[in-house]
């Protein structure tokens, strides 16, 4: 690989690193200002909104990049706020299942929104075109780097 080769992909993924950091802030920010939670409490409340019946916490983490034990400390906040019950499994004596409760909904849809504003405002300002290509070369980055993980 040539050196400019090279300084070009590490420049892809700083710029890469630092959107992924700069979405997580704008996301935590206004969702904090719009509906009074963070963007982890949002991910949280949103897949169990729209996973399955029952999900386990380690499911939960697997799936948002959080830890177990962040994942519990949401659930239990949430609990608290009465924006979700938790009760017996019924598939599992050793798990617990989680109910959104109706704040909890209006707490997820109110996040869709302020979310399919955000997603329209990245669209006009992007367009659709530079969209679809970055998603692409990610796509293949991704495909690339899973690749190398398991070899």
């Amino acid at each position: 690989m040539s050196t400019e080769a090279g300084d070009l992909y590490r420049l892809v993924l700083h710029h890469l690193h630092r959107a992924d950091l700069l979405s997580r802030r704008v996301a935590d920010q206004q969702l904090g200002e719009r509906i009074g939670i963070g963007r982890a409490m949002f991910l949280v409340l949103d897949l169990l909104a729209t996973g399955p019946d029952s999900v386990s916490q380690q499911a939960i983490a697997d799936e948002i990049g959080l830890t177990k034990a962040a994942v519990s400390r949401h659930i239990a906040t949430a609990r608290a706020r009465g924006w979700l019950s938790v009760g017996p499994s019924p598939g599992s004596r050793r798990e617990n299942s989680v109910t959104l409760s109706p704040v909890g909904r209006e707490l997820v849809n109110q996040g869709r929104r302020h979310r399919a504003e955000s997603e329209r405002q990245a669209i006009e300002a992007l367009g659709a075109g530079e969209l679809q290509r970055t998603a692409h070369t990610l796509e293949q980055m991704c495909a690339l780097l899973e690749q190398r993980l398991h070899n």
